[in-house]
Order: structure tokens, then C-alpha cells, then sequence
């Protein structure tokens, strides 16, 4: 039979939800273990999250194997009863409503769920419909699409003031029967309009041992942040000892908050931290932190200081990131990027790990930016300087005070139509170093000559025009002559450079069906070829502000340009040939990609770097390769070559081997660089092998492990390994790790030895707590990527 009333039980299970459960999500998304466990029973008795919104006017339905109404006005329910509304759901074996004072009991096999939590109890619950008060004794709740679940003695449900009390509470993410670990607290007090509930006299327990006691904690309910306390972090690494941080996160308004972190290092002494984060208005956010130590205790007690006048100095770190969109289509846009440390403090960055700051080739970016960004043209402002971090370099970077750059692409008819543009002014803090204003504009014209499947060809001609203002003092630091060649008399004040640029690129796709290792595959052959020409100009009297040679790789060989940056535009008369080969499998997925590519240079390149630079005459450059393979979506292989045909030696080569499968991965890696390729940055060959592993061992147990040696040197770089336990609900995790740490205060040539030792024990749902970082295959050096390059 069917009637409509309004249910208790179902305002119950409502008013426990919104409390408890704001913001729950799968148990896939909750929990995320880093060793694969065995065995799938952790999440079997989770039932699904649904998301479905009941609307609390929508009508009641409520069925029974028996109704009776008596004559002092009760209406008894008796048999399967079950109350339905939406997604929230009621169910018991016996239920009475006094008509009168509207009290309501219910006994017997008690379950409510409203799709994101169950509550149950075998006992009996009380309530009244008009005060929306509700009792419930000896309940069991279960969260819906993650593992949380508890247990309480008695439930109460203050509906006026929407507030859930629960006595002698527990909470665990431990399957039933495996509570490594509960939460137990004597009261528990949740308020819907509340960001935080609270708990009295709470214990943690580990299986049956109570070792951690909470006189009074608060406990998040809502996706929504308070002031508080967060959890402390510990490490501990053999150049600062033990490292003890307690952040405290204020809540100044919706838009603004902080975090304030007392943070005490054993070897150095006690330094404050403070991220300030800040979005005033649509569009605009950023983050002001800064780190402050007043005397480091290892640097002001060094005796090999003792002569320095900055050892007993404050060592302090700043650093401004600003993002601004200033329209609503996002047309004006702005950036900052900018870090700042001691001028003398070369090692901040390796002694104190801070979360923020740029890096270029040792140098912080400070950097101001902005401009128009549309479809077809940008127009964009930088002010640009870097903070060197390495002490044995003789020059400091030069500034952009500022630059403008103006850039436009637009299509017209069959040519496309192509403008790039700048105006920058170069300074430098070293009263020797030369410095300049310079202009520069450089239009192309596209057509494309041929452009059907299968086969393209386009022409691109244009010029480089540039101009130069340079300030030349009287006498040059030492460096440019003695480094780069450079003096008064090459350099001159006004320059004017206009270069005519002619590129003709095209290529071909050939494709055909296969059938390999009873698989149908299609193979393509793709050649490549490029024509430039761009006559020789001497350009040794002007200055190098931003300009450095480029790498070379297939990709390279078929740009127009020799060197980054404006202050060099090589002469070129060269035809780069290539071609790459795809294999694709009968899904389109990209198995396999080949590239070959060499350049030929009718005529030798004459464009310096630098005055004093002695070029290679060869009329060829290194035959490049590179090579993809994906086997089976398992077994990976990149590889990069590059070889001197004229000497018949590998300038340059690396190659990765990477298995990746169902939480188990392995990749081994070598690279060369002979020691002609790279002959101003290296004085040996480089030869580096290495690996990094994340493996299970056993059932619950993972091994993480990576190891990188230097050959040529004959040491390690970096080695890492790592033990961890994991089970559905707790994971402990042991962490060791030796690098090689540039010791840029006491000598910058030189390298000493770094060791760390990291001890993690986490709670899954409640904490994590310990030392080191976490349990990933990078190290401190070289973090973990994936160099292949495979449309999949």
C-alpha cells in the first residue's frame, strides 16, 4: 500500500549527510596507493557516490507489509518498511507516528542512505517531525564512494539548529574486521553552517594500542577553508639536521589568505615563512612568500669564514608571482615572476628548498610582463633581469630595461602574411660591460607553392633589418677580451644590419599497408627538405646581449637559424634532407616513428659568435636521428643520435628504455656528448647511465630505487632507494637518498655529498606524517619523465 506523509528519517539522513560528508569523491580519487595492492577487497563494502539532488518538498512515498492506526492516534507500520524520497531511502522493521505530538519511533534493521552516506543501527530511533529533533542509538555509518566509516553509541540530530552530536564516536578508512587504525573521541559535534566540526577527548588508536591523545581537534566537513593549524612536516638531510616546519593557515577573507610557518632547522637556527595569496578581483590572483633566517649557525661557527663579513648576515629569500587578465575576452594580459635572495647567498636555493623562484642556467628570473594578445597580433611589454647564483661567472646577465615586441600572422588570399618585431634596451650592472638600444623587424611573405594530401611545398622570403645603439666604455672588463674576444676597437656605436632571407621547405607522405606478426599495420615514408639562403655580413662589432648557439637535433636542422636570440643571423646556403617513417597499428596508434635528417652547406657558415670563436669548416653537419618505439603500451625506446660523418664519431647520443605496466615501472637511460660537441660549455666527454625503478616486491610491499653515475668522472651523481608497506587504509614508507650538492659559498668548482634519510607513516583519510618527500621514482636531481615523443 502507498501514503504520503513527511519523513523523519529522511530529514535525519539529510541533515547527517550535509554535515559529515561535503565533498567525499571516489575511492579511486581519495586514495591513490603508491604500490598496487593484490587483492581488491579494500573498497568492496563502499557503495557507490551518487550525486542525484533531492528536492525536500518532493513527495514521500512510504510502504509496509502492515498499516494500522489505533485509537488513541498512532499509525503503525509494521514488515519491510520503507520510506522512499528521491535518492533517500529509509528502511526498518517497525515504525509508529503519533498523530498528535507528531513523535516518531522506529525499530529493528534501521538503514537510511540518501546515495552518499548509509546509517544503521539495530536498535531503535526516536524523533518528532515538528521539532526535527532525532535520536538514533548504536549506529554504524558507512560513506558512499570512499572508505571513511564509524560507528557511534548515540546519534542526535538537533533539526532546529541543524547539529549532529554523536557520543563515544569512532572513524576509520579500514576495511570491517582491519582496524589497523580508528579515531575514537568521547563527543563529536558537527553544525551544518560550519566549515569545522569538533571532537572531545579523541584517541588514536593503532590496532588496539591508543598512542596518540587529542584533548580537543577540529575536523574539516565542507570543501571550505578556516584558520588552523596544519599538519607539522619533518626531514631530516646531513647538511641541515633535522627540519621541523608547523604552518599555521589564517582564513583573511575569501579572496585572501596566509600561511604562516614557524620553521626550526637544527644546524642553522629558526627561520619564519609566510605565503600571502591574493585574488582582489576576477581575473587577477597571485602570491607574495617570503623566508627569513636571522643568523645561520653553520655559517656564522664555520673558521673557514672567519674573514667574511657576510657569514653572520640574515639570510632571507622574496619572491612575487602575479597573474592579471585585464578584459573579459583575455586580450590584455600580465605577468610577474620574481625572486629575489642576498646578493652574496649563492646556495639559498640548495640549502632551503623553497617552493618558489625560476631558475635559468643558475640565474633567478625577475621578470615584469604584458601586452595584447589576439588572434592575428600580440604586442607585448618585458622587463627582464636575472640574479646570478654561481659566483666563478666573470659577467652579469644583461637587463631588459625594456622590450617591446610586436608580432602579427595574418593570411591574405593565397600568401600568408608574417611581421616580427622589437625595440629592447640592454643594460648591465658592470660599469665595463658595453650596453645598447636595439631595433629590430624582420617581414616574411609565405605562398605555398603546392598543398594537396600527400605533398606540400611553400616559399618563404623576407629580411632581417636591425639596428643598434651601443654604449662602449672606455676600457672592457677583462672577460670579453680574454673569453669572447672582444675589444673597444671591434665594437662600434651605430650598427646597421639588413640581411634578405629566401626558405623553400616541402615534403612528401607515402603510405602502405603491411601485415607484420599476423597484425595489419600501415607505414608511412615522409621525406623532408629545406633550401635557405641568407648572405654572409661580418657582425663581430656588435655585441652579444641575448644570443647563444643553438642545440642541435632533427628538429633544428630544419629551422632558419643558427644561433637564439638577434645579435647573430648566420649566413646560410644549405639544403637540409630528411625523412621520417611512422608505423601505426590497425587502431591508429603510433608504434613506431624514425627521423633522419643532415644538412649541406654549399658554402662553409662565416657568422661568428664571438670575435675570438674558431669555426668549423666542415660543409655538413652531424647526421641526426631520433627514434621512437612503443612496443606493446608497455615497453618503451627514444633515442637520439647525432654523428660526426667527417671524423666518423658520435658527437651526441642518448637512449631510454622504459618499462611502464599496472604500477610497475623501469627505465634505464644512458647519454654522450663527445667532447667537440659542446666544447665551450665541457672540458670531457660526458658519459652518464642511469635508472629509476617503482616496483612491487611482494604483496603490499613496493621498492623504489634510482641510480645515475657519472663515467667519465667516475662518480655517483645521485642514488636513491626506498621501501614502503602499503595496506588499504595505513602505508609506511622508508626513504634513502645521496646526491651530489654544488657547494657554491665554500667552493664553487667543487661538489660535496648530500644524504637524507626519509621516514613517512600515513593514515589514509586522516594524515601523513613524517620525514622526507614522498614516495615517487625522482630524486632530487633528476626528477622522473618520459622523453617519447609517439602520437598515441
Amino acid at each position: 500500500m502507498r501514503i504520503r506523509i513527511i519523513g523523519l528519517p529522511l530529514l535525519f539522513v539529510s541533515g547527517l549527510v550535509q554535515a559529515q560528508t561535503t565533498g567525499t569523491t571516489s575511492p579511486d580519487e581519495q586514495i591513490k596507493d603508491a604500490v598496487p595492492l593484490p587483492f581488491g577487497h579494500c573498497f568492496s563494502h563502499v557503495p557507490l557516490r551518487t550525486e542525484g539532488q533531492t528536492d525536500p518538498n518532493a513527495p514521500i512515498t512510504v510502504t509496509a507489509d502492515v498499516l494500522n492506526a489505533t485509537k488513541d492516534g498512532k499509525v503503525l507500520y509494521r514488515g519491510d518498511v520503507e520510506v522512499l524520497q528521491g535518492e533517500r531511502r529509509f528502511h526498518s522493521d517497525y515504525m509508529e507516528l503519533e498523530q498528535q505530538s507528531r513523535d516518531v519511533l522506529a525499530k529493528g534493521n534501521i538503514r537510511l542512505t540518501d546515495g552518499t552516506i548509509t546509517v544503521e543501527s539495530d536498535t531503535t530511533l526516536t524523533g518528532n517531525l515538528t521539532t526535527k529533533d532525532t535520536e538514533l542509538d548504536q549506529a554504524r555509518y558507512q560513506l558512499h564512494g570512499d572508505p571513511g566509516r564509524g560507528h557511534a553509541r548515540k546519534v542526535t540530530l538537533a533539526g532546529e539548529r541543524a547539529e549532529v552530536d554523536l557520543k563515544e564516536a569512532s572513524y576509520t578508512t579500514c576495511p570491517p574486521g582491519e582496524e589497523a587504525w580508528q579515531l575514537k573521541a568521547s563527543t563529536v559535534s558537527v553544525e551544518q553552517d560550519e566549515v569545522f566540526g569538533e571532537a572531545w577527548n579523541a584517541v588514536l588508536w593503532l590496532g588496539d594500542v591508543p598512542v596518540f591523545y587529542f584533548p580537543y581537534i577540529k575536523f574539516p566537513v565542507k570543501d571550505e577553508r578556516q584558520s588552523g593549524f596544519l599538519y607539522p612536516s619533518f626531514d631530516i638531510s646531513s647538511s641541515n639536521g633535522a627540519d621541523i616546519r608547523l604552518p599555521y593557515y589564517w582564513n583573511i577573507a575569501p579572496n585572501y589568505d596566509a600561511t604562516i610557518t614557524p620553521r626550526y632547522i637544527e644546524k642553522r637556527g629558526a627561520m619564519a615563512q609566510l605565503e600571502f595569496r591574493y585574488m582582489p578581483t576576477e581575473g587577477h590572483n597571485g602570491v607574495l612568500y617570503g623566508e627569513y633566517l636571522h643568523e645561520d649557525k653553520k655559517l656564522a661557527n664555520d673558521p673557514a669564514l672567519a674573514g667574511e663579513e657576510w657569514r653572520d648576515d640574515a639570510r632571507w629569500l622574496f619572491s612575487w608571482q602575479h597573474s592579471a587578465r585585464f578584459d573579459a575576452a583575455g586580450h590584455w594580459r600580465g605577468n610577474i615572476d620574481y625572486t629575489q635572495v642576498a646578493g652574496w647567498d649563492y646556495a639559498y636555493l640548495d640549502d632551503f628548498d623553497p617552493p618558489v623562484g625560476t631558475l635559468v642556467d643558475n640565474q633567478l628570473l625577475q621578470s615584469f610582463q604584458g601586452g595584447y594578445y589576439d588572434r592575428h597580433w600580440q604586442l607585448t611589454t618585458e622587463i627582464r633581469d636575472y640574479q646570478i647564483l654561481k659566483p666563478e661567472l666573470d659577467t652579469q646577465p644583461f637587463q631588459l630595461m625594456p622590450a617591446l615586441v610586436l608580432n602579427s600572422y595574418r593570411g591574405l588570399g593565397d600568401f600568408d602574411i608574417a611581421l616580427d618585431s622589437e625595440l629592447a634596451r640592454f643594460e648591465n650592472s658592470d660599469e665595463q660591460a658595453y650596453q645598447a638600444t636595439r631595433f629590430h623587424i624582420e617581414p616574411r611573405l609565405i605562398y605555398s607553392l603546392i598543398d594537396q594530401p600527400g605533398l606540400q611545398l611553400k616559399a618563404d622570403v623576407g629580411a632581417y633589418y636591425t639596428h643598434y645603439e651601443q654604449d662602449i666604455p672606455t676600457a672592457l672588463a677583462p672577460y670579453y677580451l680574454n673569453q669572447w674576444g672582444f675589444d673597444t676597437n671591434t665594437l662600434d656605436t651605430s650598427v646597421d644590419r639588413l640581411l634578405p632571407r629566401m626558405r623553400i621547405n616541402g615534403g612528401l607522405v607515402f603510405d602502405r599497408q603491411a601485415r607484420w606478426f599476423e597484425q595489419d599495420f600501415t607505414q608511412t615514408l615522409e621525406p623532408q627538405f629545406q633550401y635557405l639562403y641568407v648572405p654572409y655580413e661580418n657582425q663581430d662589432n656588435i655585441g652579444l646581449y641575448d644570443s647563444t648557439t643553438m642545440r642541435q637535433d632533427y628538429y633544428s636542422l630544419f629551422s632558419d637559424r643558427r644561433f637564439a636570440g638577434l645579435d647573430r643571423i648566420s649566413d646560410a646556403n644549405q639544403l637540409t634532407a630528411g625523412f621520417t617513417s611512422r608505423i601505426y597499428d590497425d587502431s591508429g596508434t603510433e608504434r613506431l616513428r624514425l627521423a633522419l635528417a643532415q644538412t649541406f652547406n654549399f658554402t662553409a657558415p662565416r657568422v661568428k659568435l664571438y670575435p675570438g670563436e674558431q669555426l668549423d669548416k666542415t660543409k655538413q653537419s652531424f647526421l641526426t636521428f631520433e627514434g621512437d618505439l612503443n612496443l606493446d603500451n608497455s615497453w618503451f625506446i627514444h633515442g637520439e643520435a647525432q654523428h660526426d660523418t667527417r671524423n666518423n664519431q658520435l658527437a651526441a647520443g642518448n637512449i631510454t628504455l622504459e618499462y611502464n605496466e599496472q604500477g610497475k615501472l623501469a627505465q634505464l637511460g644512458f647519454r654522450h656528448l663527445n667532447e667537440a660537441y659542446f666544447s665551450d660549455s665541457i672540458s670531457n666527454e660526458l658519459n652518464q647511465v642511469g635508472g629509476t625503478l617503482f616496483w612491487p616486491v611482494a604483496p603490499q610491499w613496493g621498492l623504489i630505487g634510482a641510480y645515475y653515475r657519472d663515467i667519465e668522472l667516475h662518480r655517483n651523481i645521485d642514488t636513491l632507494i626506498g621501501l614502503r608497506y602499503d595496506s588499504c587504509c595505513w602505508a609506511v614508507s622508508l626513504v634513502w637518498e645521496q646526491w651530489q650538492k654544488e657547494d657554491k659559498l665554500f667552493n664553487p668548482t667543487s661538489t660535496t655529498q648530500e644524504t637524507s634519510i626519509g621516514l613517512r607513516f600515513e593514515l589514509k583519510g586522516f594524515s601523513s606524517l613524517g620525514t622526507g618527500s614522498e614516495f615517487e621514482p625522482g630524486t632530487e636531481l633528476l626528477p622522473y619523465y618520459r622523453p617519447f615523443n609517439l602520437n598515441n
